[in-house]
């Protein structure tokens, strides 16, 4: 009898070793298999990183072929824009702007496989010469946005395959105005159909004589320019709209544009009115379709007895 008890403790004590190697081995399996992907994903967001430096260096020197490849051939972004459309738009920008530069910084980089989502803040500086009536004028372009670039490996190379942009906020201004603290205010979302206040605030002199409007521009192409009416700015120097969003699906700009006049003495109680500025600054604005497939049923309480 104690021959067999020994025996049983033996084949226990076995058992639970040779479970507990198996955990263990379990454990640093486990352990080496996290150590491996850990790997692996450093070493796609450094290729990501090195691809969207590659592409800034490319962007500033506005090589659009050398480019192209960087996007796939379904490239679609949430404007609805294909790359062949993405592509013409961005070779208008930079024959109206030769000297457009681009700062990118990278915010966050989320790699899930074959595919990645990266968070990028883009400053965009330049300058545009116009011929008016005083003869030519340059303007200073400035821009600010946040998108998310969506990638994916093909081929073993990291390509965009679309963005979605979260902010866009962009200026053109001459003369004075390039000095002046003009702030345009209005919501990044709204829903199809709804209507939405957009306020521009401008700080200047007292003498300062502006006329300006609201409006908003579809993101479509080409675009589609509209010719609000001008209105006089008050004295409190802030002008407001309330605009309604369209219901077509597509993303819009809050678009805000002024003339900034002054005058001047010429002696002998004599005053000269002159054209100080102009401005023309936006805001992107996403709108969100209808969804006529989210509705909440109401219970029926005369058959709920």
């Amino acid at each position: 009898m104690k021959r067999i008890i020994f025996i049983t403790f033996l084949m226990l004590l076995a058992s639970g070793n040779i479970g507990s190697q198996s955990a263990q081995a379990s454990f640093v399996s486990d352990r080496m298999y996290r150590l491996e992907q850990n790997k692996i994903q450093k070493n796609e967001i450094k290729q990501i990183k090195k691809m969207i430096i590659r592409h800034t260096e490319l962007a500033n020197k506005h090589d659009i072929e050398a480019l192209k490849p960087f996007y796939a051939d379904f490239y679609m972004n949430n404007d609805g824009f294909n790359k062949e459309i993405y592509f013409k738009n961005v070779q208008e920008t930079w024959e109206e702007c030769s000297d457009l530069t681009y700062k990118v910084d990278i915010v966050s980089i989320d790699v899930k496989g074959d595919y990645a989502d990266v968070t990028l803040d883009e400053i965009a500086t330049g300058t545009v010469f116009e011929t008016m009536e005083l003869g030519s004028a340059a303007g200073e372009i400035h821009s600010k946005s946040r998108e998310i670039s969506h990638l994916k490996k093909i081929n073993g190379e990291w390509v965009f395959t679309g963005d979605t942009s979260i902010s866009d906020e962009s200026s053109l201004l001459y003369g004075d105005a390039r000095f002046l603290n003009i702030e345009l205010m209005a919501p990044s979302q709204v829903a199809a159909g709804e209507e939405y206040t957009v306020s521009v605030k401008v700080d200047t002199d007292n003498d300062a004589y502006i006329i300006g409007s609201i409006a908003q521009d579809l993101v479509t192409y080409p675009t589609k320019n509209t010719e609000p009416p001008l209105r006089v700015f008050p004295k409190s120097q802030i002008l407001e709209r309330v605009l309604k969003a369209n219901s077509d699906n597509l993303n819009e700009y809050a678009v805000a544009s002024m003339a900034i006049s002054k005058t001047a003495s010429i002696g002998f109680d004599r005053m000269r009115v002159y054209m100080a500025g102009l401005a023309c600054v936006m805001k992107r604005i996403n709108v969100i379709p209808k969804n006529n497939f989210a509705n909440l049923e109401e219970k029926d309480e005369s058959n709920s007895n």
